[in-house]
């Protein structure tokens, strides 16, 4: 039975804006999707990284598998220090942006912006022990909406940027000591137009529904997901319910290739 694992907050603020994602998964059935106990966690920004990181922990002391429903996107920082820092790990990061921004390149103070960069070492995250993921094990797919810097980041990093193309990832090749990988599905991966709007920074120019489920597939059918956080899904913003319909479906997805 996978664990699932809560953090209704955005920027520190519970239920509010991509917030009020995870409880309105829930409460449209996410746990039973996934067949899943629930536990939840709060806090500041830097808190819940701590705080995720505690539950993956003892998550995987218990062998079972941690699926998050985060506001944030740094909550996958603390997924992967939850793991300790294995070096097998691989992290799949499903988003229409980069987060590759640092406190000194970006333009809007967004700290989620820089989820990425902390996750890759590039800024410091909550976490004083936190290994970073060296960047040639990590796949970043379907981002289209990247600022200069963060074009920059990828022109000069090992990071791969993918299309959000089930054929792409499934040609995609990480280090031979990878044996596992925690995947990362910040909603507004969707198409904007095609799709709907995940949140108020969702764009077009992205795959549809059954696109993204495919990329997931093509990624499991590669390597063993162990772990999994859905974020930034904004209830006010998907007025026709198509994103919480999608993302119930790739709950459920993940969960049945969870190993």
């Amino acid at each position: 039975m996978p664990r699932l694992i809560l953090a209704p907050s955005d920027s520190g603020r519970r239920d509010w804006r991509m917030g009020a994602g995870p409880t309105d998964l829930l409460r449209h059935g996410a746990d039973r999707r996934l067949g899943a106990e629930v536990v939840t966690v709060d806090g500041s920004y830097d808190e819940v990284q701590r705080a995720v990181a505690d539950e993956v922990t003892r998550a995987v002391a218990d062998r079972v598998a941690p699926v998050v429903l985060a506001g944030n996107c740094g909550a996958s920082v603390g997924v992967v220090a939850g793991w300790a820092a294995s070096d097998d790990l691989a992290v799949v990061w499903l988003d229409a942006h980069g987060d590759l921004n640092t406190p000194e390149t970006t333009t809007s103070g967004f700290v989620d912006g820089m989820a990425l960069a902390m996750l890759t070492g590039r800024c410091p995250a909550a976490l004083p022990e936190f290994r970073p993921v060296p960047d040639e094990q990590v796949l970043l797919v379907g981002a289209r909406d990247l600022d200069p810097a963060e074009r920059a980041v990828l022109d000069e990093s090992a990071i791969r940027l993918l299309p959000a193309r089930a054929a792409e990832v499934a040609r995609a090749e990480l280090p031979s000591r990878v044996r596992r990988v925690h995947l990362h599905v910040d909603l507004d991966v969707h198409d904007a137009e095609r799709a709907g709007r995940a949140n108020e920074f969702a764009v077009p120019g992205g795959p549809d529904a059954a696109e993204v489920r495919d990329v997931v597939e093509a990624v499991s059918a590669r390597w063993p997901v162990v772990s999994a956080t859905f974020a930034a899904y904004d209830p006010a913003a998907d007025t026709e319910g198509t994103i919480r319909a999608a993302a119930l479906r790739l709950i459920e997805l993940v969960g049945a290739k969870l190993t």
